[in-house]
């Protein structure tokens, strides 16, 4: 059986507002979004959610009782990555100045929280685009996402008032819940970074491509051998994050733990492909990587 054949689309007849979900229910890459007995509240919520796609797993019946089912091996796992709860916004201990996405129709934008006032408005900078304010109106739909801590949160909300003074920015609606996932930390976000490594054996520099990354290791691909399993290497790159045009040069410790070959499209050459662990990353350097990695994560949420 395939992935595809062991999951069943949703539809919108298919969930009931107001009412506990008696199924975990997985977005459009097979990943969880939310718990069975999560409770979805609006018909705007729904619909955002169904814009991509919903599945839940074909094991589980349409009301299954506790202890009877089980989700299936595929299923269990994708829940053991995440565990989402509900919270109210202010529990999620937002900071003025946090980085917000801000979903208008099919774009995203980065703003920041400029304030809150519990069960009435959260306040947050007016987009820019163009190199300019974007034009918005009082009512417009949006969904928020962002991290706070190791959760990263979202919900559906609507601009209540459009500000102009003494700058720019939004009241949005207060919601009544938010979804909140724990990121864990073997969570990886999916790059395309061009670093170098070095195997502190005494080995030279060799230029390489990171294609994920986590908190605690990466992945890379290079066009040689740089070390054999168990070797200790030096992996260098630029962080970059959002809104900040400068980037940072860092180089991390890390441990070879697992390599593997793979052929490179349109030439004979082998690429080697390496898993390394992180070791003892300095507490600074561990931020930034957190903060890039959770961006690159809520670019994809």
């Amino acid at each position: 059986m395939s992935l595809d054949d062991s999951f069943l689309p949703l539809r919108i007849g298919d969930i009931a507002l107001g009412k506990p979900l008696p199924w975990p229910v997985f977005g459009p890459n097979r990943k969880l979004l939310l718990r069975a007995g999560y409770v979805i509240e609006t018909q705007r919520q729904l619909e955002v959610l169904l814009k991509d796609g919903l599945y839940r797993s074909a094991s589980w019946s349409s009301t299954p009782s506790r202890g009877k089912s089980a989700p299936p091996p595929a299923a269990q796992k994708n829940e053991e990555e995440a565990v989402a709860r509900n919270y109210g916004f202010e529990e999620l201990k937002p900071k003025v100045g946090d980085t917000i996405q801000l979903q208008i129709k099919e774009d995203r934008y980065s703003v920041k929280l400029m304030g809150y006032v519990k069960g009435i408005t959260i306040m947050v900078s007016t987009p820019v685009a163009d190199g300019g304010v974007m034009l918005l109106r009082d009512g417009q739909p949006v969904v928020v996402r962002s991290f706070s801590g190791k959760d990263a949160y979202a919900f559906s909300s609507s601009i209540l008032r459009v500000c102009n003074a003494p700058l720019p920015y939004l009241h949005l609606a207060y919601p009544k819940t938010v979804q909140s996932v724990m990121v864990r930390k073997t969570a990886r976000a999916e790059f395309n970074l061009i670093g170098a490594v070095t195997n502190v054996g005494g080995q030279d520099s060799r230029p390489v491509r990171i294609t994920d990354m986590s908190v605690t290791g990466a992945s890379f691909i290079t066009g040689e051998l740089v070390g054999e399993k168990g070797d200790n290497l030096s992996l260098s790159f630029r962080v970059k994050l959002n809104e900040i045009d400068a980037s940072l040069a860092t180089s991390v410790s890390c441990t070879v733990r697992s390599i593997s070959t793979e052929s490179d499209i349109g030439s004979k050459a082998e690429r080697f492909r390496y898993g390394v662990e992180f070791m003892d990353v300095p507490t600074d350097v561990s931020v930034l990587m957190q903060n890039m990695i959770y961006q690159k994560l809520l670019e994809h949420a």
